[in-house]
């Protein structure tokens, strides 16, 4: 058994980062390492009712400091002087209270948030940090990539999320790396209907509003959008809500049980995000049967092949793979594909990995 402190800053956000943050505290648990989590403070009720994770935070430290009133975005100076400062108080509270040290840190996140503790560092990697050419007038940036510079040299080892993720990590931040695809809990398919279903964060790289574009020209199905709301971009959400068509609707931070009922019932995937890291949801919806239609691009690019669904270059192209989609859903080759994300594979992967770690 090891002592692992997870970092993890937002936990708040509720999205596929946190989602993987706790299935990382599930696998290390079940591997009988002791779990401290650093974050902010936030709700663990909440996220355990939402992820459908009951009592897991029961079984680690929590280790929390004070939410900043701040709506400076994620990465941005002010954002991580504000966690860093929360951090350093939280571990130094630890350190008068216990006493013990850590032996590896696990960055589940972004490095620019891994305290600088003299311990082994484990990182999630899902896409690395873009900073601007450094223009006249830009150079205020430099002190923040050296910043991140600094930080991405200590990791010991980046657990790529994606092929797709990998290959720009490897060239970017020159760290080992290895491939992790994260966890898929499968999900049941239910009676079928006409149904398209999106799932995502309501941010406007997801280019959700491609999908009311689409319902627009499918009026003979229905379509559901189901948005996880940033707290820094409500209105947007709301915008997105206030713009679907007659057959859409739109379900504001749906509970598992919610979330498992519209995609057991959907017949067809949309995913519209180019670039996606890797997507997730993708692959819930595979397991419950639906059809997915994506981009052709990025880690969905791994997920999909021409037996499990389709991949789209030009929006124009998406109305007739809908159509092809609802006629051959539900799919059991889509279900066969997603059990090679099931957790307990997840959760072995980690397993090897931490095994290796120690020889």
């Amino acid at each position: 058994m090891i002592r692992v402190l997870v970092v993890h800053p937002d936990m708040k956000f509720l999205g596929g980062g946190e989602r993987l943050c706790c299935d990382t505290i599930r696998a290390l648990v079940s591997m009988r390492h002791e779990v401290t989590l650093l974050s902010e403070t936030f709700d663990p009720q909440m996220t355990e009712v939402f992820f459908g994770y009951g009592g897991l935070f029961e079984r680690v430290d929590m280790s929390n400091y004070a939410s900043g009133n701040r709506d400076s975005p994620f990465g941005t100076s002010s954002h991580l002087i504000h966690h860093i400062k929360g951090q350093t108080r939280a571990l130094k509270r630890l350190k008068h209270s216990d006493g013990r040290p850590f032996d590896l840190i696990f960055s589940t996140q972004d490095p620019g948030y891994i305290p600088d503790l003299n311990v082994p560092v484990l990182q999630w990697g899902y896409f690395p940090r873009y900073f601007p050419d450094f223009l006249p007038g830009s150079l205020v940036s430099l002190p923040l990539q050296e910043y991140y510079r600094r930080k991405t040299s200590r990791i010991g080892l980046v657990l790529a999320i994606s092929q797709y993720s990998k290959l720009n990590l490897d060239v970017k931040w020159s760290r080992p790396s290895v491939l992790v695809y994260p966890a898929c809990n499968m999900v049941r398919a239910r009676g079928k209907r006409n149904l398209v279903v999106t799932v995502g964060r309501a941010i406007p790289s997801k280019r959700l509003e491609l999908f009311w574009k689409i319902a627009s020209l499918c009026p003979d199905y229905e379509f559901a959008m189901l948005l996880t709301q940033d707290p820094g971009l409500v209105e947007y959400s709301k915008s997105l809500s206030r713009g679907s068509p007659i057959n859409g609707i739109t379900i504001f931070n749906p509970p598992k049980e919610t979330y498992h009922k519209f995609l057991g019932e959907a017949k067809v995937y949309l995913h519209l995000m180019k670039g996606e890291h890797f997507g997730i949801t993708i692959v819930e919806a595979m397991s419950a049967s639906c059809v997915p239609v994506v981009h052709d691009s990025g880690g969905p690019k791994e997920i999909v092949n021409g037996k499990t669904g389709f991949k789209w270059q030009s929006i124009d192209d998406v109305p007739g793979m809908i159509e092809k989609a609802m006629n051959s859903s539900p799919s059991s080759d889509s279900r066969l594909r997603a059990e090679d994300f099931r957790f307990e594979k997840f959760e072995r992967r980690l397993f090897e990995i931490f095994s290796g770690l120690r020889e």
